[in-house]
């Protein structure tokens, strides 16, 4: 069915093939909803005619009156015409009118107007009687008592088909949000860290929410096509069975609201495009704001990000007042054109009716077909709006998540090591970022097992750069880095990370309790395992002073934990997962005294047992390490152990020295 509309994403409809079974279910009870509601036309028409039959005197235009079926035979008139004539010369007469008025009115002789003036009397049935007036009054209230309980049955039964249709295609709606909700952040834990530094956190969550909610009309879209066009083909089905040459003169207008439906659709498809792009940008700053609002306050900058965000408010308000208008342009055409097909039929029913083609009840059953007809273009209009911002949701959703490439970590033919010792090497490891920016040139160096290797350099040395790469969130532009002897690209990606526990230096803790947050990297790790990895992380000291202990919850970003708490909490996590390497992003640098000398004990006898790999910002840090490279503009500058370094009196030996005369802030960035 969805190739009817053109260009209609093939994605898409896959999407929605996942559904079909609730699809079918409920465009089965949009069709008989539909089948239903014209069936009312039928009996509307049966109901006036009853009515009319129940009057004294019948209302009913095309019902036989005294004389004027039997005149207009006689004369080769119409009954309408002979009406007229009946209705000018006997008044309130029950007799036709004489020879003499017959021949003045058609322009006839005497002798003619008697001739056809006996022959219509011959054809004369004798008045209704009294007996056969109230016969036929009871038998029309008998009618119309039954078309009215069949009237009650018929939206007894809608009432039914219209609770499914409801039902069915919600589920399907709602279904196909959650699963498309699931398919993308599914897709978002495979993509490579330079998506994520590419794009604004609000801009991907305005596609899993304002996108993913626009998506899901795709199920409407499908009902619309349905109801709409079913209802108006009913409808006109029905004319054609009432007044064949009406149902022709409303088929006339049908091409001229498809021009107008399909000349609206491109700009409609622009214009909702531009809304999404703008309500993304709004929801990242959005989110930004929020993130940043100590920051935002810190620094008396609420005016300030108050116009920035008034502004994109105008901005995405102005986008949809242009869509707006796009679609306020073609429902009132699609109204205006309905209109002019009602009047149009309307005015030839008068004519018809003057000619006694046509009856009171059939022009009211006619009146409301058109309207259920015009009520099917009014629905055709709101399918060409609902398609053009699907497709416009459905551009996003690929265009930004789902066509982006993934992460390749887990190709075929990669491997894993039974028995890991966490050997890291280095070798001639170059690396350019895409902007074209060189972080590392020919870098080399070896961490054994049981050792640890410092990063010193001033910001943009590449220290940063070279954990990204070892966690291979990048690989090397050139050389190679090794895991116990094997190039990490050989290696099965989520078993080698699995191999490396990380402690950042801005703790991200995850709101939720604290057991929780342990088992991050670990969900099947017991009790036991999280408690010794929290002793040796020296975090059970308060985790055992919270109120739930291990099950406490803690506030988003874990604001509820002081900084040393977090951050013992975090090198607990790195523990639960027993890694082989640590990879630490000078774990000490934001911690007070009291704290940085506890979480310094930890690392301490931590780093004895794995291979350690930390980023040192401060040279006192750095100087515990077994060994220290030393980086400057990418470049190996020096690589020894703390005496050997100070001995060759080189650029370490310098920083050290001016940092233990004060010279030097213990912070190299």
């Amino acid at each position: 069915m969805l190739k009817i509309f053109k260009g209609f994403d093939p994605r898409l409809a896959a999407e929605l093939k996942r559904q079909r079974k609730s699809i079918i279910k409920g465009l089965l009870c949009v069709g008989m909803g539909a089948l239903l509601t014209a069936a009312t036309i039928p009996l509307t028409e049966k109901a006036i005619r009853a009515i009319g039959d129940a009057a004294p005197v019948r209302t009913d235009v095309r019902e036989e009156r005294y004389g004027d079926k039997q005149l207009a035979e006689a004369f080769g008139i119409s009954i309408g015409r002979a009406r007229e004539v009946l209705t000018k010369y006997r008044g309130q007469r029950d007799a036709l009118p004489s020879s003499w008025e017959l021949s003045s009115e058609f322009g006839i002789s005497q002798e003619e107007a008697e001739r056809k003036l006996y022959r219509a009397d011959l054809l004369l049935s004798p008045m209704e009687a009294a007996d056969q007036v109230e016969r036929r009054q009871d038998d029309a209230i008998r009618t119309l008592g039954i078309i009215c309980l069949i009237v009650v049955g018929v939206f007894g039964l809608k009432y039914f088909f219209t609770r499914g249709q409801t039902f069915y295609l919600s589920r399907a709606a709602t279904r196909l949000a959650s699963e498309l909700r699931m398919k993308l952040y599914d897709k978002l834990q495979r993509m490579p860290v330079t998506y994520f530094n590419e794009r604004r956190t609000g801009s991907i969550q305005s596609v899993l929410t304002n996108d993913v909610n626009v998506y899901q009309n795709a199920v409407n879209l499908i009902r619309d096509s349905i109801d709409g066009p079913f209802k108006a083909l009913a409808a006109l089905v029905t004319i054609f069975v009432i007044q064949w040459q009406l149902a022709i003169v409303a088929m006339l207008f049908i091409p001229v609201l498809a021009w107008f439906v399909q000349r609206n659709g491109r700009r409609m498809r622009e214009a909702q495009g531009r809304v999404q792009d703008d309500l993304a940008v709004l929801t990242g700053v959005t989110q930004e704001a929020l993130t940043g609002a100590r920051v935002i306050k810190a620094f008396a900058a609420e005016s300030r990000m108050s116009k920035i965000y008034n502004a994109l408010v105008e901005q995405t308000f102005a986008s949809q007042i242009r869509a707006v208008k796009r679609f306020s342009k073609l429902r009132p055409i699609v109204e205006l054109v309905g209109a002019v097909s009602l009047a149009t039929i309307l005015y030839i029913c008068g004519y018809m009716a003057k000619d006694g083609t046509l009856q009171v009840s059939e022009i009211v059953a006619l009146t409301l077909a058109l309207d259920i007809i015009n009520q099917g273009a009014r629905a055709l209009s709101n399918v060409n709006n609902t398609y053009n911002t699907v497709q416009a949701a459905a551009k996003r959703i690929y265009g930004e998540i789902l066509d982006a490439p993934e992460e390749a970590v887990d190709d075929p033919g990669q491997r894993i090591l039974e028995s890991a010792t966490g050997r890291i090497e280095f070798e001639n490891v170059s690396f350019t970022y895409p902007d074209g920016t060189v972080a590392l040139k020919g870098v080399s160096f070896v961490i054994e097992p049981g050792t640890s290797l410092a990063l010193v350099g001033p910001s943009g040395a590449g220290k940063t750069t070279i954990a990204d790469l070892l966690l291979r969130f990048y690989d090397p532009t050139d050389g190679r880095i090794l895991f116990d002897g094997v190039d990490i690209r050989e290696l099965k990606g989520q078993w080698y990370r699995a191999q490396i526990g990380v402690v950042p230096q801005q703790t991200f803790l995850f709101a939720g309790t604290i057991a929780d947050n342990l088992r991050l990297g670990a969900p099947d790790a017991s009790d036991e395992q999280i408690h010794r990895a929290a002793m040796a992380a020296h975090a059970d000291v308060f985790i055992e002073q919270t109120p739930d202990k291990y099950e406490t919850v803690m506030g988003e970003r874990g604001v509820r934990l002081s900084g040393g708490e977090g951050q013992r909490l975090a090198i607990a996590r790195a523990l639960v997962r027993e890694p082989k390497v640590l990879l630490l992003d000078e774990a000490t640098s934001n911690l007070d005294a009291q704290s940085e000398q506890m979480v310094t004990e930890a690392l301490g006898e931590i780093m004895q047992t794995r291979t350690t790999l930390f980023i040192a910002h401060r040279l006192t840090t750095a100087s515990r390490a077994s060994k220290i490279l030393v980086l400057r503009r990418g470049e190996k500058l020096e690589y020894g152990s703390h005496e050997e370094l100070m001995a060759k009196a080189g650029a370490y030996s310098g920083m050290y020295k001016a940092f233990t005369s004060g010279v030097l802030a213990d912070d190299l960035g």
